[in-house]
């Protein structure tokens, strides 16, 4: 029994990286982006709310009667496991996408999934734990989500876009056909999950199993079963890369560089691939039939109406200036422990400090 459960504790520590990811396409340039959700929902803590007070929420726009007099368009992005992969609610790659008409400039704010936050319930979590909660209230315009990043960021959220591993891979193989992505710089990963083989024990023996878990834990403890793992390898330049393709680049957790602040990094390049992508299809000048197609794999508080009344103004987006801010601790950030012993990231000042550097560079 005891063995038993030391393997299941196993297991979700090596799916780390199964989460829904968000794409969908608020017309042609509204292109989501993609998260993939680290199987910690057993180590998520709850505690009475403390410190690092949030601000007040501003409420979403009222849109104007005409969109060519609309000023910024901001759409959380947003990825989660679904149904089939344990604590599959949980976001673990959080984008917002920033629209500014008027500066012709696409902004793509990446947030680390384990900043610390002040839910609306009173307690304190991890911010990937916000959608889980709006699932668990089937609230269908993800609220508590929208509201932690504007926490964050102090943009107020307009609309959301949410997908899973799946519809994913069927919107970067099916519906554009591959995309060529621009890696920046050579990434490697000799430790990538393969499915199916999180629970495969590598030929040990009961007694060397019992061994590894004395001596090791975490991340070290996963090494000691190399058959659970490939190895992946982009090289830094232009690569032509299909659903899976896309799926594992933004996945890989040991990948050099890596961590969760190098994988913001990399869902960005991803999310300009697909945004150059969506404007070579013919198909992107129909947008109703184009936001059918994306909206299959997705879960969003847009629709079809909207998506047409956006065309005008988002047809012309296709040379914005793409900006990309990455909250990291080398600038706002600062690493901490929860007390519950959770690894946690945290504003290195305040929230507002966080902000600033955010608005100076939108």
């Amino acid at each position: 029994m005891k063995e038993t459960f030391r393997q299941t504790l196993l297991s979700f520590q090596n799916l780390f990286a199964q989460n829904k990811w968000l794409w969908g396409i608020v017309l042609g340039v509204l292109v989501s982006s993609t998260l993939v959700t680290y199987l910690l929902g057993s180590k998520l803590i709850n505690r009475p709310s403390q410190n690092l007070a949030a601000p007040q929420l501003q409420d979403a726009q009222n849109l104007p009667e005409k969109a060519e007099d609309l000023r910024v368009l901001n759409v959380l992005l947003l990825g989660y496991g679904g149904a089939g992969h344990s604590g599959g609610a949980l976001s673990d790659v959080i984008q917002i996408m920033s629209l500014d008409f008027e500066k012709s400039q696409l902004a793509l704010i990446s947030i680390p999934r384990d900043l610390w936050v002040s839910l609306p319930n009173g307690t304190q979590n991890k911010i990937n734990a916000a959608y889980a909660t709006d699932l668990q209230n089937q609230d269908k315009k993800a609220t508590t989500a929208k509201q932690m990043a504007q926490v964050v960021t102090n943009l107020p959220i307009d609309y959301f876009i949410a997908v899973d591993f799946v519809g994913f891979q069927r919107i970067i193989g099916q519906e554009l056909g591959g995309i060529d992505v621009h890696v920046a710089q050579t990434m490697t990963d000799d430790w990538y999950p393969i499915k199916g083989e999180e629970l495969n024990l590598c030929g040990l023996s009961p007694e060397e199993i019992a061994k590894a878990h004395e001596q090791y834990s975490g991340f070290e403890l996963e090494k000691q079963f190399p058959c659970r793992f490939e190895t992946i390898s982009y090289s830094a330049g232009i690569v032509r890369m299909e659903g899976g393709d896309a799926l594992k680049y933004v996945r890989s957790r040991h990948g050099n560089p890596g961590g969760d602040f190098a994988r913001g990094v990399r869902q960005q390049e991803v999310l300009t691939a697909i945004r150059d992508k969506l404007f070579t299809l013919e198909g992107v000048i129909n947008i109703p039939r184009v936001f059918a197609q994306f909206a299959q794999h997705t879960q969003t508080d847009l629709d079809a109406k909207l998506a047409e009344y956006l065309w005008p103004v988002l047809k012309n987006s296709r040379d914005y200036q793409i900006v990309r801010i990455n909250l990291s601790t080398d600038n706002v950030l600062t690493s901490g422990t929860s007390s519950g012993g959770a690894s946690i990231i945290q504003p290195r000042e305040s929230w507002e400090a966080v902000q600033q550097y955010i608005q100076e560079r939108l």
